[in-house]
């Protein structure tokens, strides 16, 4: 092995770099001709260390596993030796084998996960990544500062739930069960959490939650369960982005007749971050409040005209818009309304009422196309097809002026001949930032 030059370990402070009463964390590497001490405290009793604290060293270069460490007592100073060279150390914080599997040294890379058992929850995760050189025989002293990775949904709170729902439960979108050694989040994951009936219509969740999220355009998934068996699945997307190191605390209201609106306020950890919104089954028209979920600016590259977003087929893109480009998605999927004994209102509230409940990837807001967004339905069939949403119909429904019409190659009939069929493509809006 050579020359062994011994590390050692002595502190671990909770977030930031003030938590030290010296700065010692740089990107060069540790002054070779340099004695540092280290003094550990915290900027307040209530910010501790995550334990066990696991190490994982690789060859800066090869990137070759050298060794793994755990520390399991964040008062003792921890060392051991290695050879002189370039390494890169990870360390995670909280993980235990109660919760986690691990991966096995010997299999060890970089990019190995740590993933969350199944029915556990996640626990107060924090990360750091140092590289360090080591040049010649001699003691060196090195300062990890964690940060933390994750979000407490510190509480969920939902009002005026009707007498005949049995249980609620949801979910956060973009939530993630397992983290790299290197730091990064991986495994994509659905994590329903149930909420307990505190009565008078209010059910709550029954102690915080720790979560692995990417916090860019979080949806949050409400689904609630009648007595007789019925779902109903309601979204909020999330307005602004969430952010790790965050106690969130989530209001939510049920009305019967209004669409989902909300807005977040909030600040960083010595804070919260509150997010309160209304949600329910239609659209009112005279509630200034309700705003449908595609006002939502996506902070996402715009995706171009025929080529496929979130399962989608991209119909159009207007450019044109100041703040925003505005992209009408098109589903994949034909759909067929049955209009026996029925009048054109009916099967009108009928494919409207099944839009409102349609979701594809978390995206919602589906509607029947109009006049211009069926004509290129029509003509875009070519393009279609390579993008796995070919069409199936040559003639579909389209709403004008809030009637119905049918498109049938450029004719269009206003008296619907259901005779032609009953077909429907359904589309959505969403705004993406420029």
């Amino acid at each position: 092995m050579g020359t062994k030059t011994k590390i050692a370990l002595l502190c671990m402070t909770s977030w930031a770099l003030g938590a030290c009463e010296k700065e010692l964390v740089s990107d060069e590497p540790i002054d070779t001709e340099s004695s540092v001490s280290v003094i550990t405290r915290s900027i307040n009793e209530e910010e501790t260390i995550s334990l066990p604290v696991d190490l994982y060293v690789f060859n800066y270069e090869s990137k070759e596993f050298i060794r793994h460490e755990r520390i399991t007592d964040k008062e003792s100073p921890f060392s051991f030796s290695l050879p002189k060279g370039n390494y890169s150390v990870y360390a995670i914080g909280g993980a235990n084998e109660d919760l986690y599997i691990f991966p096995k040294d010997e299999e060890v890379t970089e990019e190995s996960e740590i993933v969350l058992k199944k029915e556990k929850e996640h626990a107060d995760l924090m990360t750091t990544h140092k590289n360090i050189e080591l040049s010649e025989e001699k003691n060196y002293e090195l300062t990890l500062n964690m940060e933390r990775q994750v979000v407490e949904l510190s509480d969920v709170t939902i009002q005026d739930i009707p007498d005949d729902i049995s249980s609620v439960s949801f979910y956060l979108s973009s939530c993630f069960r397992a983290i790299k050694i290197n730091g990064e989040l991986s495994t994509d994951s659905i994590q329903y959490h149930k909420l307990i009936n505190e009565g008078g219509g209010v059910w709550r969740l029954p102690h915080p939650v720790m979560t692995l999220l990417n916090p860019d355009s979080v949806s949050i998934h409400i689904s609630m369960t009648k007595d007789n068996g019925t779902v109903k699945e309601y979204t909020y997307q999330c307005t602004e982005d969430l952010i790790k190191n965050h106690q969130i605390f989530i209001t939510a209201t049920y009305q019967e007749n209004v669409n989902i609106t909300g807005s977040i306020t909030g600040s960083s950890w010595t804070g919260t971050k509150d997010i309160t919104f209304i949600f329910g089954d239609n659209i009112t028209k005279n509630n200034e409040n309700a705003i449908p979920n595609n006002e939502t600016i996506i902070n996402e590259t715009t995706p171009n005209p025929r080529t496929s977003y979130k399962d989608c087929y991209v119909l159009k893109v207007d450019y044109s818009k100041e703040d925003y480009n505005e992209v009408i998605l098109l589903h994949k999927k034909d759909f067929n309304i049955d209009p026996a004994e029925k009048t054109e209102s009916e099967v009108l509230n009928e494919i409207e009422d099944n839009l409102s409940q349609l979701t594809v990837n978390d995206i919602s807001g589906w509607r029947l196309p109009n006049y211009s967004e069926v004509d290129t339905i029509i003509k875009e069939h070519g393009a279609f097809k390579s993008q796995g949403a070919s069409i199936g119909s040559d003639y579909y429904l389209f709403l004008d002026n809030e009637q119905l019409k049918l498109f049938i190659s450029e004719r269009i009939l206003i008296g619907l001949t259901y005779e032609f069929g009953t077909v429907y493509r359904p589309v959505t809006t969403l705004k993406f930032k420029k």
